[in-house]
């Protein structure tokens, strides 16, 4: 059973790894997914101008009460800031303000969360019993719609993520683990019936 989950995690963060390398580098999603700003140097002005320390930001920002006000001065904010949600625009950003650094460390971090998650499915598909190679595949994809729903989804309804970003990422998503369930099928069998 070790040696079935080492395997399996090893080789589905293999193919998540490259599929990921592939979909991002390499495939012209349609609906241009990721747009781009009309004057980038006036946008990262902004942004180092009004964005005082890395991290996420949302505009406008929700309001949230302080010890001083009042009931009426927190739904007058409340309403002032529903009115700007309304009227737009809305933004989510994370900002870096400093260089990414050093790229083979963020690759290495990226395939060490993939082993990690395949690592965890693995595991969880051994702990199931006489699944077909076809249910094993599906027992490993099928999460991956979850995730899906469960995130991007919301960034969908509630940013404004563009339908083409997000159907960019259910596909890479998707493909990713159908791609790696394919392979940890093979070798990553469950509990046996017997």
């Amino acid at each position: 059973m070790f040696k079935q989950l080492i395997l399996g995690a090893v080789l589905g963060a293999t193919v998540l790894f490259v599929w990921s390398f592939i979909a991002w580098t390499f495939i012209p999603w349609p609906g241009e997914p990721l747009r781009s700003f009309t004057n980038n140097e006036a946008i990262a002005a902004a942004i180092k101008a009004n964005a005082p320390r890395s991290g996420n930001y949302l505009l406008p920002n929700e309001i949230r009460r302080t010890a001083d006000m009042t009931e009426e001065q927190f739904q007058r904010a409340t309403q002032e800031a529903t009115n700007r949600m309304m009227q737009g625009p809305i933004v989510f950003a994370a900002v870096r303000l400093g260089p990414i650094g050093s790229f083979p460390r963020a690759i290495a971090i990226k395939f060490a969360t993939l082993l990690f998650a395949a690592l965890l499915a693995a595991f969880l598909l051994l702990q199931t019993n006489g699944l077909s190679y076809g249910k094993r595949v599906l027992f490993l994809t099928i999460p991956a719609a979850l995730i899906f729903l469960g995130t991007n989804a919301d960034e969908w309804n509630w940013l404004g993520f563009s339908n083409a970003y997000t159907v960019m990422q259910l596909s890479v998503l998707l493909l990713g683990w159908l791609m790696a369930g394919l392979v940890m099928a093979l070798f990553v069998r469950g509990k046996s019936l017997a």
